[in-house]
């Protein structure tokens, strides 16, 4: 199992929603599939859910719901088959206990 250390101000974090490939998909509380038609999704700010911070973030802990602001995310990597995203924290825009979807 490989470890992630996030260095400087980094947070490590997974989508709230569902990525597949480069798009978000959500799904209604009945279980219907809906995605979102606009060529540019990472136009709209979206909830992620901590899974490592580096040693220079205050106020952001691991577990935490994150609103990050539009856009200001890599594309994503994966470790041991499961996939992350990276982003600061001055680019955190809200904590939230139950984070909602992002149509």
């Amino acid at each position: 199992m490989t470890v992630i250390v996030p260095i400087k101000n980094h947070v490590i974090f997974q989508f709230v929603e569902d990525v597949t490939s480069t798009r978000f998909m959500n799904s209604s509380k009945a279980g219907l599939i809906i995605s979102s038609q606009d060529g540019n999704q990472s136009a709209i700010p979206r909830w992620g859910k901590v899974t490592h911070v580096g040693p220079d973030v205050n106020g952001i802990s691991v577990g935490d719901h994150v609103l990050i602001e539009a856009g200001k995310w890599t594309t994503g990597f994966y470790v041991d088959g499961v996939r992350y995203w990276k982003t600061d924290d001055e680019v955190v825009l809200a904590l939230g206990d139950e984070p909602t979807t992002t149509y």
